[in-house]
């Protein structure tokens, strides 16, 4: 995998869990976008922050023969722990926001699981009888 092995593992662990989130919940998370952005930069940026304290200060080290090379400005921190940071901090809020909208998402659930087993007829038929 060379220099983007960080990376690339990032975001094969990161990305499927975040779209699947935002596959079942996009409405529900585009209503809570004030909550959902606040929530997860600034966790991040304190994240970012503290790896950088510790990355100059020599706490902790990383090897960068698996790294891309590319570091954040200013703070000196590499891409691929801004992106671990940033992938854990929407997977914490957006679990947490569905997770208050369960009822709704259920039932959204529910009714695909039907659509799948019965196609659209049974969904018709549901609606039919709720009528």
């Amino acid at each position: 995998m060379g220099n983007t092995a960080y990376l690339i593992l990032t975001l094969a662990w990161g990305a499927p869990l975040i779209a699947l989130q935002w596959l079942i919940g996009l409405d529900v998370l585009i209503s809570h976008w004030r909550v959902w952005l606040l929530a997860i930069g600034v966790p991040t940026l304190y994240l970012i922050g503290v790896d950088a304290i510790a990355l100059g200060a020599g706490i902790w080290a990383v090897d960068v023969r698996a790294l891309s090379g590319i570091l954040l400005p200013i703070v000196n921190v590499p891409l691929e722990h801004a992106l671990h940071f940033g992938a854990l901090c929407a997977l914490a809020v957006q679990t947490l926001i569905l997770w208050h909208e369960r009822t709704r998402l259920w039932t959204r659930l529910r009714r695909f699981g039907r659509l799948l087993r019965g196609g659209w007829a049974a969904l018709r038929a549901e609606r039919d009888l709720s009528e």
